[in-house]
């Protein structure tokens, strides 16, 4: 039973991403409850199935491996997990704005068209390589759903958008990283993402790297002499 319910946790949190930012259900929620009721009924169940998630994940079975993390693993997790934290607080900190008529590509955009999304599957599939037991991969598969699930949200949005912002932006952009760069049809320019981002991601990945073990109760650094 903790195992079912932590399967539906993991399935609630991932609708209450999914459902409220879907295409036809936010404009019809923005309409009705404007911009800040919009805001708090969303947070508000994000928090919500997110309590609910971690209660269950600490009540979860953990007996069984669906697979062992390969050798060097944690290794590759600790060197990578900074770039995950600065695509995300660039992300954070860079006006992006309205889905369907976004800002011209800029900064962190000229990298990655989904900077916070593919941060978070970066984090979530680092990690879900170097574990394997079943409660934590159930845990990092549905934050990598989440991810996957806003990039193709978004970029369908991007498409039936008529704005020409939206055509314009979703053209000069690419979702893997640096691909947009290397097939021409966009220029690296690290003046605006900013050694202030930079040295913001990599301080908050310091953070938690030390905080690690006290709250997740599992040290990154374990294989550290």
């Amino acid at each position: 039973m903790p195992t079912l319910l932590y399967l539906a946790s993991a399935v609630l949190l991932f609708l209450s991403h999914a459902v409220p930012s879907w295409p036809g259900v936010r404009p019809a929620l923005l309409g009705r409850l404007g911009r800040p009721g919009f805001m708090t009924l969303h947070s508000l169940l994000s928090i919500t199935t997110l309590t609910l998630f971690v209660l269950a994940y600490r009540g979860a079975d953990t007996a069984g491996h669906l697979f062992f993390p390969a050798d060097g693993a944690a290794k590759l997790a600790v060197a990578l997990m900074p770039v995950a934290f600065i695509l995300m607080v660039a992300r954070v900190t860079t006006r992006f704005g309205e889905p369907a008529a976004p800002r011209p590509a800029a900064g962190i955009y000229r990298i990655t068209r989904f900077p916070g999304s593919m941060g978070l599957l970066l984090w979530a599939l680092l990690h879900l390589q170097a574990t394997g037991d079943a409660r934590r991969v159930i845990l990092f598969a549905t934050m990598a759903a989440i991810a996957l699930f806003a990039m193709v949200k978004n970029d369908w949005v991007l498409r039936r958008s008529p704005a020409p912002k939206a055509a314009a932006f979703r053209a000069g952009t690419g979702a893997v990283p640096f691909a947009a760069i290397l097939f021409g049809r966009q220029r690296l320019v690290l003046g605006e993402i900013g050694v202030g981002r930079v040295l913001g991601g990599l301080a908050l990945y310091a953070a938690i790297l030390h905080a690690h073990p006290l709250v997740f109760g599992v040290d990154p650094l374990y294989w550290l002499p």
